[in-house]
C-alpha cells in the first residue's frame, strides 16, 4: 500500500476537519457581519404633477434627473444593491400654481433587503412648473453689406414660432438676426444664421435684453437667408405695345402716371448692352377699344417681373390713358371661307353663314389697307354643351393680319348659334 500524502492523512483526521470547519464558518460570519458604506449614483428621480393640475401645468426644468444615495449595512447586503433597489422621488402634490420652487428628495428602499440610508446628494432640487405658452413673432434684422451702392433683397421669414414657459414667452417681443454679407463680385450669396429672442421690437435700442432659449423651442432656430445684390435705376420709362405684333404705341396716344420708375435689377440688365431701357405695358388685343379715350390701371408687379424690384415709394399701380378718339371704325364682310369651325360634337352639324360681319378700329391709313382676306376667323365648339332645340353661344375667335395699327373691336367673345342634328 502506498502512502498517503500529508494532505490526505489531515483529512482522515475526524476532529481537525471539524476544527477547520467550525473556523471557516467563523470567519464568514465575521466577514458577512461586518457593517459597511457605499454610495450607489444615478439613481433615477420620479416626479410629476397630480392629474388635474398637469391639464393646465407643466414641469419646464428641473435641476438635476438623479441623484447619488449613500447607504449603509451588512457587507453582503450593501455590495449586492444597485439603482433599482432605491426609488428617489419628489412631492409635487401641492404644487398648483405656476412658480420656481424648491423640493425635498425623498428616498425609498425599494427592495426586501434591510439597509440604511446615510445621505443623499442633492438633498433638494429645483424644479420650475408653468404654463405653456406659443405665440409667432416678427423676425427683425440687421445686415451690413459689402459692396457697397446696391439694393440688396433677401428671403428672410417674416415671423417664427416659439414655444416654452409662458413667463418666459411672454417676455419676447421679437425674433433677431444680424451679420455681416460679403459678395465680392456682387452676386447671389447664402448665409446660415441663429435666431435670438429679445424683450424689445427694437433689440439694439437700449435696455433691449435677449432673452434665453434655455426653455424656449422655436419653430426653426437657424435659417438660411439667400441675398441677391441689385443694382439701381431711378429713372427707366414707360412704353405702351399692343398684341398680337407687339408693336409700340406713340407716346401721343397714351399717357403714363407716373411717367418713369425706380427700380433694382440685376446689374447686367441695369448696365451694359442688355440693360433695360423702358418698361412694357401690354394692353392686350386691344379688342375692346373703340375710337374713344379709355383709362386703365396696371399693377406694377405684374409689369416688372419676378427680375426686377420696385424702388419707387408708394407706387403700387400705373395709371394709363389712351387716346383713339381720332381712329376710325369700319365694319367688314368676312366670307365663309375665312371660317374654321372646331370641335363640333358628334351628331350635330352646323353651316357657318355667308358672311361674317367684323368691326376694325384703327388709323385711316391700316384700315384702308384692310381686306377681307386679313382675316380669320375659328368657331370652337370645345366644352359647349350642344342643343338643337335652343341656339348656344360658340367661343369666336378673330384675328387679324395686319402692319398697321389696328384691331378688332368686339362686344362679345362668343356668338349664338343654331345646331341641326344630322
Amino acid at each position: 500500500m502506498k502512502n498517503k500524502s500529508l494532505f490526505g492523512r489531515l483529512l482522515d483526521n475526524k476532529k481537525l476537519v471539524l476544527i477547520l470547519s467550525f473556523v471557516l464558518s467563523f470567519m464568514f460570519w465575521m466577514i458577512s457581519s461586518d457593517n459597511t458604506t457605499r454610495t450607489i449614483s444615478d439613481v433615477p428621480l420620479n416626479y410629476s404633477l397630480s392629474n388635474s393640475v398637469s391639464k393646465d401645468l407643466k414641469i419646464f426644468s428641473s435641476s438635476t434627473e438623479t441623484v447619488s444615495v449613500n447607504v449603509s449595512g451588512k457587507r453582503v447586503i450593501i455590495d449586492a444593491l444597485s439603482a433599482s433597489d432605491i426609488t428617489a422621488s419628489v412631492d409635487l402634490f401641492s404644487v398648483n400654481q405656476p412658480g420656481t420652487g424648491t423640493y425635498p428628495v425623498i428616498i425609498e428602499n425599494n427592495s426586501n433587503m434591510k439597509f440604511d440610508i446615510e445621505k443623499t446628494e442633492p438633498e433638494n432640487i429645483t424644479i420650475m412648473v408653468d404654463r405653456e405658452a406659443t405665440k409667432t413673432v416678427d423676425i427683425v434684422s440687421n445686415f451690413s453689406y459689402s459692396p457697397e451702392g446696391y439694393y440688396v433683397e433677401n428671403n428672410l421669414p417674416a415671423t417664427v414660432e416659439i414655444t416654452g414657459p409662458e413667463t418666459y414667452v411672454s417676455k419676447v417681443k421679437c425674433a433677431y438676426v444680424s451679420g455681416k454679407v460679403n459678395s465680392p463680385n456682387a452676386k447671389t450669396v447664402t448665409n446660415n444664421y441663429t435666431i435670438r429672442l429679445y424683450d424689445s421690437e427694437t433689440p439694439n435700442s437700449a435696455g433691449a435684453q435677449e432673452v434665453s432659449t434655455e426653455y424656449i423651442t422655436m419653430s426653426y432656430s437657424n435659417v438660411d437667408v439667400s441675398f441677391r445684390f441689385l443694382k439701381i435705376d431711378e429713372n427707366v420709362p414707360f412704353t405702351i405695345v399692343y398684341e398680337p405684333s407687339g408693336e409700340k404705341l406713340k407716346s401721343f396716344y397714351y399717357s403714363v402716371t407716373p411717367s418713369t420708375i425706380s427700380v433694382a435689377g440685376p446689374e447686367e440688365l441695369i448696365t451694359g448692352e442688355k440693360a433695360i431701357t423702358e418698361f412694357a405695358i401690354n394692353i392686350g388685343s386691344l379688342s375692346k377699344y373703340k375710337n374713344q379715350i379709355y383709362n386703365e390701371t396696371f399693377d406694377v408687379h405684374d409689369i416688372l417681373g419676378d427680375k426686377f424690384v420696385n424702388k419707387s415709394d408708394s407706387v403700387e399701380t400705373v395709371k394709363v390713358q389712351l387716346d383713339f378718339s381720332n381712329f376710325g371704325i369700319e365694319t367688314f364682310d368676312v366670307p365663309s371661307k375665312q371660317i374654321t369651325v372646331k370641335n363640333l360634337p358628334d351628331g350635330y352639324s352646323y353651316t357657318v353663314p355667308s358672311t361674317f360681319a367684323v368691326t376694325a378700329v384703327g388709323t385711316s391709313s391700316a384700315l384702308s389697307a384692310l381686306e377681307e382676306s386679313d382675316f380669320t376667323i375659328v368657331y370652337d365648339f370645345n366644352g359647349v354643351t350642344p342643343s338643337s332645340d335652343t341656339p348656344v353661344d360658340v367661343p369666336v375667335t378673330i384675328n387679324v393680319n395686319t402692319s398697321g395699327l389696328c384691331w378688332v373691336y368686339r362686344s362679345s367673345e362668343t356668338v349664338s348659334v343654331l345646331l341641326s342634328t344630322e
